[in-house]
């Protein structure tokens, strides 16, 4: 609900902005693309509104992917947090917008001071949007080492460790354990969902700015803009990723497999089968605990598709590199659309 009414309230006073500004700031932001041999262009406002929108989805893409927590129950849960960061994001916007405003022409202050008003609303809901999809990937890593903690302790203790169990409890335990190892392990892989969400909703967006006239946006910024991003979203995946595999994936493999070195000196006097079992078992572990392994692993579906799109931003990038219609410095004053 707070994820879209934000969306609303960043759509309707870009509107107003845009409508306020008038010709002064379509000059300054504005959406250029080809008609046939013409040049021309249209209101930045569209632009603007797509991205927030395109934003609001990867915020929801993601408050769906993670299990733990939603935008909600943040916000809710810390209400004095959650104020105190808008407070401050929209301090440094209104900042931004009252330097801007001043730097301009004598004839433009005034107006552009206005718009700056009201366009701070949306700049402020963009830009704290930006900081709830960062809260909802760090809270629901936070969340799933916590869970995992729990949940390994229980795996570790279906391992009947009793020299006086007969060899059905002892198999029996050994495929409980083994059974709720793969769940807990397939839930760390899982865990790793909202950020390839997070960095494919990257790569999508980007694939918009360089491929559509939103690019005209951002200037010669464009390619700037698309090269931090993606760094962030790599960064990112690198990140989690590494607190995944080192904070408690490998390291609960291991205790796994110190407890199955354990329970060896009892599975080992059981028929031939259990013990090749166990064998099985203990070679599998291994080869979890291996990195390749668990990169391979936890290449799911939205892994897939981040991959697919970031190679298709290379791709484009290779392909359109000078961006010279991202220049207003052209022959030909754009006509209005």
């Amino acid at each position: 609900m707070i994820l879209f009414v934000g969306w609303a309230i960043a759509v309707i006073t870009v509107a107003i902005g845009y409508v306020i500004a008038g010709p002064i700031w379509v000059k300054r932001h504005s959406l250029r693309f080809r008609v046939g041999h013409t040049l021309r262009r249209c209101s930045g406002m569209y632009g603007e509104i797509a991205l927030v929108t395109f934003g609001a989805m990867l915020v929801y893409l993601i408050d769906q992917s993670s299990p733990s927590t939603t935008v909600d129950e943040l916000v809710m849960a810390r209400p004095m947090v959650s104020l105190g960061a808008l407070i401050l994001v929209a301090l440094v916007v209104y900042v931004h917008g009252i330097r801007t405003a001043m730097a301009a022409e004598t004839g433009e202050r005034g107006r552009l001071g206005f718009t700056y008003s009201i366009y701070g609303v949306f700049s402020t809901v963009f830009f704290a949007g930006g900081l709830a999809l960062i809260a909802l990937v760090v809270t629901q890593a936070l969340a799933d080492a916590s869970n995992f903690s729990e949940l390994s302790k229980a795996a570790i203790a279906q391992l009947p460790m009793s020299g006086a169990a007969d060899t059905d409890t002892l198999q029996r335990g050994l495929e409980l354990s083994y059974l709720d190892t793969q769940l807990l392990l397939s839930k760390a892989e899982d865990s790793m969902s909202p950020v390839f969400v997070f960095m494919a909703g990257i790569f999508a967006i980007n694939l918009a700015i360089r491929l559509t006239p939103l690019r005209s946006l951002f200037i010669n910024n464009a390619v700037l803009l698309t090269m931090v991003t993606t760094i962030i979203g790599v960064i990112a995946v690198l990140v989690v990723g590494a607190w995944t595999y080192i904070g408690y994936y490998s390291s609960f493999i291991n205790d796994y497999l110190a407890a199955l070195e354990e329970f060896r000196g009892f599975i080992v006097k059981a028929n031939p089968d259990a013990l090749e079992r166990y064998s099985d078992i203990y070679v599998e572990m291994i080869d979890q605990k291996a990195l390749l392994g668990f990169v391979t692993r936890i290449s799911n579906e939205w892994g897939g598709v981040a991959a697919v799109l970031g190679v298709t931003q290379w791709i484009v990038e290779q392909f359109n590199r000078p961006e010279q219609e991202e220049s207003p410095a052209h022959a030909h004053e754009p006509a209005e659309a």
